[in-house]
């Protein structure tokens, strides 16, 4: 748990000064997002309670100490009639009294109390891995967010440029009808894709604006679109790592371990001293009645034998669950292979789509600014430039797509290794 606090505040500390900033990148929206997060306090808490729980199993070393205090009523009691001996006769008060301390110290008990020490831990570490699942989903939704952030972006800016590149066409389209070369009919086809990329730029701008309000949200942080995203570097390839998935099956694996060997331990012989001290009468000698003090103190041997009539099941039932636990953590493991085949494949279709992408645009732009020449001399309408104009700009569009997702696919490909 001590690594966990640090962890924790240094991920405050990065919120913290986050809001300031004008460039924004994935890594920092993650941290945000990690340490907006419940899970992130959760798992702290688990990691705590378990350790109070371990520590007041620990108590069990301590001397047990109880007071008692009883006061009693006799309907009759013990009479020793001596009087023919000529001793006078004895005779036990009906009211009895005593109050006083037991106390009760453990001497040895088979290493029970620390099963139960290591079960608290093992079982908070469990739950504590839990919350690192939760976790990773969390990464793995601001991952998504900010694919979606990027790309609405790059699509926004497509359109700006779309629009200035229209409004230019469109002046010269204007000149050209008023001196009387060229046709209305141009004028208002461009006219009127203008304003449908108006529109788009409307929508897109609503879209980016809504993933960015959402992006704050998960991260606590006050954004906006005017602050710069950076589009994160593909990462260099690393070997597998740990998923917390698997770190969750290993530690319920544990839990179930150590409860195994603390159902073997809990039905050995328990060796304890104690020690009882009260005031009252009759004390042992009940042939006194005075109040006096009075004790005993001794070692004795506590063997629960009833326990092995349930142990051997007990025992097949955490043989069941620990080989539920293996086969789900092997479901666990084909499904992180199938995933990593089809990531790695996935990686490989977008570098090459990106690779023909740079082409097609090449292409595009050309014949897109050819057109622009042909439209101002009348060689073709402005419905046909429109259509050049659309093809370069969906492949402008199809780059950044693909583009983007290249970066993004090795990212998710390294969280599926665990790293």
């Amino acid at each position: 748990m001590n690594g966990v606090r640090p962890l924790f505040l240094l991920l405050v500390l990065s919120v913290a000064t986050l809001s300031a900033q004008h460039t924004i990148t994935l890594e920092q929206v993650r941290q945000a997002a990690l340490a907006n997060s419940p899970n992130t306090t959760d798992k702290q808490l688990f990691l705590e309670a378990g350790e109070l729980r371990a520590k007041t199993v620990n108590n069990a070393w301590l001397p047990q100490v109880k007071g008692v205090a009883q006061g009693t009523y006799q309907s009759e009691v013990t009479e020793i009639d001596l009087s023919a001996m000529g001793f006078p006769a004895i005779t036990i008060s009906p009211d009895q009294y005593h109050a006083g301390f037991e106390v009760q110290q453990t001497i040895y008990e088979f290493g029970a109390t620390k099963a139960k020490h290591d079960l608290e831990l093992t079982t908070a570490q469990a739950q504590a891995a839990r919350s690192d699942v939760d976790l990773l989903s969390v990464t793995q939704r601001m991952d998504k967010l900010y694919a979606t952030l990027l790309l609405q972006r790059s699509g926004l800016e497509i359109l700006r440029s779309r629009a200035k590149d229209l409004h230019a066409q469109l002046e010269q389209v204007s000149s050209a009808v008023r001196n009387g070369v060229s046709l209305k009919s141009n004028e208002e086809v461009l006219k009127a894709e203008s304003l449908t990329t108006q529109q788009q730029i409307v929508t897109s701008e609503t879209g980016l604006a809504q993933t960015v309000s959402e992006l704050s949200i998960w991260t606590g942080l006050t954004l906006d679109t005017t602050m710069t995203f950076v589009l994160p570097q593909a990462p260099a390839p690393a070997g597998m790592g740990q998923r917390p998935e698997l770190r969750a099956f290993e530690l319920q694996r544990s839990g179930l371990d150590v409860q195994a060997k603390l159902l073997k331990k809990g039905n050995l012989p328990h060796l304890a001293a104690f020690g009882n001290g009260y005031y009252g009468r009759p004390g042992f000698n009940f042939l006194n009645n005075d109040f006096r003090t009075y004790g005993i103190v001794g070692v004795g041997l506590n063997w629960n034998l009833a326990g092995y009539y349930t142990q051997g099941k007990q025992l097949q039932e955490n043989t069941v669950q620990q080989k539920l636990i293996d086969d789900r953590k092997r479901i666990f493991e084909l499904q992180q292979a199938t995933d990593l085949e089809r990531e790695a494949k996935e990686i490989t279709k977008l570098d090459r789509l990106a690779e023909l992408d740079s082409s097609i645009v090449e292409s595009k732009t050309f014949v897109r600014k050819a057109a622009a020449s042909q439209l101002e001399n009348g060689v073709i309408t402005a419905q046909d430039y429109v259509t050049y104009q659309n093809a370069q700009d969906q492949a402008k569009l199809n780059l950044e797509l693909h583009r983007i997702q290249a970066v993004m696919a090795r990212i998710a490909y390294q969280l599926t290794q665990g790293n």
